[in-house]
């Protein structure tokens, strides 16, 4: 084997950072007999650590990895043993990174005794990886692996951080800490392996702390278990990041100690305290928000007060799509929903599942990107609405059966359009016109073609009514072939005009083997009530109705005005 990569560990002390070689074929011996056999990705800041302890037969692979680097690392171990002397494969958790190339190692690992080692929790979840090894479980053995030659790895349990069965092992003959996740770090140069300067190694550990460990005080009891079992590390190994050489172990162990967690998200986000406290103020009161306001549009007022007063928005509103309604948006200027989806130039906030639900959020109309880490929290609460947006699919549920019911109570079921008692319930504008309709010789068709004939030219007749009159315009049925249409602010003319209209429409029906002759005509009345007149509704339809019978004596197929009388005929 080509020794000219052996970097023994004084080499590290002596240059602040220790630039690996770029071929990903060669691995490097970070101290006599332990190697870094991982893979550097190009391009990638979450840079994952295998590590392999040469110990004869014993040999440990720490932190195997996943599909993406297993074949580099093979292609390393076979420069260093013989693939038969890999029994113990150390697992610190269960997540891929580490554990997904299990089932490849099956395919290639020839002891007849290896062993995945790792705490029962992560071996409840890595037997899902599907792999062929027997389990070694730490706890069931006093957390230690005995090796060769009075070599041993021993282990400690570190919970929650970031797993509830996270790990770390130290190897007591090299006293090496394989560290896992603590000590980790985002890497911003692939070529940097191992640092001895402390402030470099806390810069990059920060933001992955601070995105991965759940508090301050969990990641401060986890160091100092560690602490306390090995006061003497040589270096930190970790699975991310950099190795910690051994001149910074006992300052990058303190820092990381002080170090706020659960905090920042992201590698790139800033280290503005003040920021961060304003999202956990904001937080809290929204909370608070989900807990006493229960009304929509007062949960979208208190939200939008608590953004604004973060300097990050001015407004919001909260679109659900509702079943069988669509998008239903509360906004905080209006006290009733509106059927529109939510603006699509804010920033939105979209939850998984169903119902589609958005926040959308209007910026302070500065350039400033909306805070991403403002964006998560906010993420976060809206997930914590879905008991919110259940009741308002039971009131919905509930609107829609009252509905229903009003609607067989004022509706004609055959036709759609509103029935006599609907018309006993409308409220009158000062002036309308009324166009009452009879269909001409309708008992010709029900006696001729049968009633299903006569029920279906009933239908047609109410579709040439809705498409004849004004969006405005209100058509009832009265019963049998009688209609009624009421419009609102219409004078005798424009009354006159629509009535032609379906008149005219009615006429022009092709109804071959539903009527005689294929065709049906139809005699129309108008009445007329100015906000001069004082004359009451059933006045109005009592002019109506002479009007239409004056239009049957007439001829039929013809509009009859009352009072005026004038003729519009066919």
């Amino acid at each position: 084997m080509d020794r000219s990569l052996h970097r023994p560990c004084e080499h590290f002390a002596s240059h602040p950072r220790f630039d690996a070689p770029a071929s990903q074929e060669e691995p490097i011996e970070i101290t006599p007999g332990v190697w870094w056999v991982g893979v550097r990705l190009v391009k990638d800041h979450f840079q994952c650590h295998t590590y392999f302890i040469a110990n004869g037969s014993d040999g440990v692979l720490i932190d195997p990895g996943s599909p993406l680097t297993i074949e580099g690392t093979l292609a390393k171990l076979r420069t260093i043993t013989d693939l038969g002397a890999i029994r113990w494969l150390v697992c610190h958790h269960s997540d891929p990174d580490i554990c997904a190339a299990l089932p490849r190692l099956g395919d290639v690992l020839t002891h007849p005794d290896v062993h995945v080692v790792t705490e029962w929790r992560a071996s409840a979840l890595i037997r899902h990886y599907g792999h062929r090894f027997s389990t070694y479980l730490v706890e069931q053995h006093n957390w230690c692996l005995p090796l060769q030659e009075d070599r041993r790895l021993e282990f400690q349990l570190t919970p929650y951080l970031h797993f509830p069965g996270a790990m770390v092992s130290f190897d007591t003959f090299s006293r090496t800490l394989f560290s896992s996740d603590l000590f980790g770090g985002f890497v911003p140069d692939s070529s940097v392996l191992e640092s001895a300067d402390a402030a470099y190694i806390i810069e990059n550990a920060r933001p992955f702390h601070q995105h991965y460990m759940p508090s301050r005080e969990l990641l401060s009891a986890g160091l100092a278990r560690i602490r306390c079992r090995w006061p003497r590390i040589a270096r930190i190994a970790p699975q991310h990041g950099h190795i910690v050489a051994a001149s910074i172990v006992d300052e990058v162990f303190s820092a990381l100690g002080a170090m706020d967690c659960g905090v920042y998200c992201l590698a790139d986000a800033d280290m503005d305290l003040k920021r961060l406290l304003r999202i956990s103020e904001a937080r809290r009161r929204l909370n608070d928000v989900l807990v006493h306001q229960s009304s929509p549009v007062g949960m979208v007022r208190a939200i939008g007060n608590i953004l604004e007063s973060s300097g990050q928005a001015t407004e919001c509103e909260l679109a659900v799509e509702l079943p069988g309604d669509g998008w239903t948006t509360w906004c905080a200027d209006s006290a009733q929903p509106q059927r529109r989806e939510p603006h699509a130039d804010w920033h939105q906030i979209c939850l998984l599942g169903q119902p589609a639900m958005v926040l959308a959020i209007r910026g302070n109309g500065s350039e400033q990107q909306f805070d991403p880490d403002m964006a998560r929290m906010l993420q976060e609460f809206a997930e914590s609405m879905r008991p919110w947006v259940d009741h308002l699919l039971d009131e919905q549920r509930h609107a829609h059966e009252m509905a229903a019911l009003n609607t067989a109570a004022l509706c004609d079921p055959l036709t759609g359009l509103a029935n006599r008692r609907a018309l006993d319930g409308v409220k009158l504008p000062p002036s309308y016109s009324l166009i009452e309709l009879d269909l001409d010789h309708f008992k010709l068709v029900n006696d001729s073609f049968g009633h299903d004939a006569g029920d279906r030219v009933l239908k047609q007749v109410a579709r040439v009514l809705r498409e004849s009159v004004r969006e405005q315009d209100q058509t009832f049925r009265l019963g049998g072939e009688e209609f009624l249409v009421l419009l609102p602010e219409a004078d005798q003319a424009t009354a006159l005009m629509v009535a032609e209209r379906i008149r005219l429409s009615i006429h022009q029906l092709d109804l071959v083997g539903e009527a005689p002759e294929g065709r049906l005509t139809v005699s129309l009345g108008v009445s007329t009530k100015s906000v001069q007149l004082s004359s009451d509704f059933s006045h109005q339809m009592e002019l109506a109705d002479q009007a239409l019978y004056t239009a049957k004596g007439d001829g039929r197929d013809r509009v009859r005005a009352a009072d005026v009388l004038s003729l519009s005929s066919h």
